[in-house]
């Protein structure tokens, strides 16, 4: 089944790059599962195979991001694996990507990937009670790889590396532990209209003052007994953030979380007398943000100021594409413990004077 539909899927890519002189990449991946805790071993009964299928396009040169990251790739992607788990099925993903050189000879590159995932066998009571990693068909679907570029002549190249491919609901249906793929990538691109590089120069920065940044994000998640309610998480903050060049800015973060099932999640199991101020969580985070504008990518760790509820312990990260107005941020993304998803977000802020 895989096999059949990576074979449409190369068809209609193909014609479609065709007609619109994008550039076409096949990809064959094999790996596997990553087990992020101990009761997850008995998942991996085999390797993960499978394979990829990019529409991908190099940047023109017509914004100053495209030359801060030397004419980097962009573009949408298709995939395909057999999970390596009778408990899991195959799994697939769409995904939208960046494909960012690392060096000005464009020979190695990062690429980080954005996009939607199905995983045919989720958690089911009566039907699948052993799949302890996801409990939803649709999820969340990341993605970050490395790899080299060689050039096989004009219109050819093979792109070999390795990635890691994340699948998570979000904690909206439990159990919601994630699947964490370890990838060994053999790509292959052909390019159908190959074109010289654009002239590379080099934009100009201005220094700027740092902003102050006000805003809210939320979501929802479920805990356990699954099959049980959703619970709403929100969160306030204020973000102080300097741009220190074309493509980076740094900065902090302070806010409150506010996790509504904490308080039915406690360290001791309370059900009974649940306490709703473990709900609430102070924190402090440190920001790193890559900027592509108007969109950017901003990573987040922190840690909670002594929360009452500390199962989760002190470290957060959290993973958010920005879209940037003027005074206006809009932004999803997900907030995890670890390796573990805690809940999808999504937010809007706004920069002060």
């Amino acid at each position: 089944m895989t096999r059949l539909v990576l074979f449409f899927l190369l068809i209609t890519f193909s014609a479609q790059a065709q007609e619109t002189s994008w550039d076409i990449e096949v990809t064959p991946m094999a790996g596997i599962l990553l087990p992020h805790h101990e009761d997850m071993l008995y998942l991996r009964e085999g390797h993960v195979v499978g394979g990829e299928v990019s529409l991908t396009k190099r940047t023109d040169g017509s914004k100053d991001w495209h030359h801060r990251y030397f004419f980097p790739r962009w573009g949408i992607s298709v995939n395909a694996y057999d999970l390596g788990s009778p408990y899991m099925g195959n799994g697939y993903g769409g995904r939208i990507f960046f494909d960012l050189p690392m060096t000005k000879n464009r020979n190695f590159f990062l690429k980080v990937s954005f996009g939607a995932g199905w995983i045919e066998k989720p958690f089911n009571l009566d039907d699948n009670p052993r799949n302890s990693a996801i409990g939803s068909h649709l999820n969340a679907a990341l993605g970050v790889e490395a790899h080299f570029n060689l050039n096989l002549g004009e219109k050819w190249a093979f792109r070999p590396g390795i990635g890691i491919h994340h699948y998570s609901n979000g904690a909206m249906q439990a159990p919601n532990s994630g699947i964490n793929l370890a990838l060994i990538r053999m790509a292959f691109m052909y390019r159908f209209a190959p074109s010289p590089l654009p002239e590379l120069r080099t934009p100009t920065f201005s220094s700027t003052k740092g902003n102050f940044i006000v805003g809210v994000s939320g979501g929802m998640k479920e805990i356990k007994p699954i099959g049980g309610k959703k619970y709403g998480v929100f969160n306030i903050f204020g973000i102080y953030q300097k741009r220190v060049s074309g493509k980076s800015s740094f900065g902090g973060e302070v806010g409150v979380n506010y996790n509504e099932s904490l308080q039915y999640a406690n360290d001791d199991g309370d059900q009974d007398n649940p306490n709703s101020q473990d709900n609430y969580r102070p924190y402090i985070a440190g920001i790193y943000q890559l900027h592509f504008d108007p969109l950017s990518i901003r990573l987040s760790v922190g840690s909670y100021i002594a929360p009452r509820y500390t199962d989760d312990g002190l470290i957060f990260l959290r993973y958010h594409l920005v879209y940037d107005l003027k005074r206006i941020q809009f932004f999803l993304g997900l907030k995890s413990h670890y390796a573990k998803a805690d809940n999808g977000e999504i937010g809007i802020a706004y920069r002060l004077k």
